[in-house]
């Protein structure tokens, strides 16, 4: 009997590397050198991020079909009347449903004092909340609608006029 126990475990090592060696089989050669990997397909980004400045005359679109026209409606629904220029910035983290309504609670994820005058913090404040309830609900085509609804956008608001042109997202 003792002499059956070497036999069996080689046997069982035999077995194993076969069953290690099935999945290798299956994807092809198992000692091909081809060195093809597949990538996995681009996907959107998972945040987008875009700045908001005092409003140059925008109107608000009738219909949102990119990412570029979510950023400027979101600046053409900010008016920060009273507001004067003193190196503030909040940047707010909200989500849209397909229908662009906001989904859940916009977040306040920093907040840049500017100069130590209430009167204008909550002026600026004030207009920024403003131009959340005036962009909403945002009018996505039903395409960008379904592709942007729970995705998170942060919009930096800025209490300064670009000091050059803004490039295009």
């Amino acid at each position: 009997m003792r002499s059956l126990r070497p036999y069996g475990a080689w046997i069982a090592v035999f077995l194993l590397s076969l069953g290690l060696a099935v999945p290798a089989l299956a994807q092809g050669s198992l000692f091909d050198d081809s060195d093809e990997r597949r990538e996995p397909a681009p996907s959107l980004p998972q945040s987008f991020n875009g700045i908001i400045r005092p409003p140059s005359g925008e109107e608000l679109p009738k219909q949102v079909d990119t990412l570029n026209d979510i950023v400027r409606a979101m600046q053409a629904c900010w008016r920060p009347t009273g507001v004067r220029y003193s190196g503030q910035s909040v940047t707010i983290r909200i989500s849209f449903k397909r229908n662009g309504e906001v989904l859940g609670k916009p977040m306040i994820t920093h907040y840049r004092e500017g100069e130590p005058d209430a009167a204008n913090q909550e002026a600026f404040t004030q207009a920024v909340r403003e131009a959340l309830v005036r962009c909403s609900p945002m009018p996505f085509t039903d395409k960008l609608g379904a592709a942007v609804a729970g995705r998170p956008f942060t919009f930096r608001f800025v209490d300064s006029p670009a000091t050059e042109k803004l490039q295009s997202l």
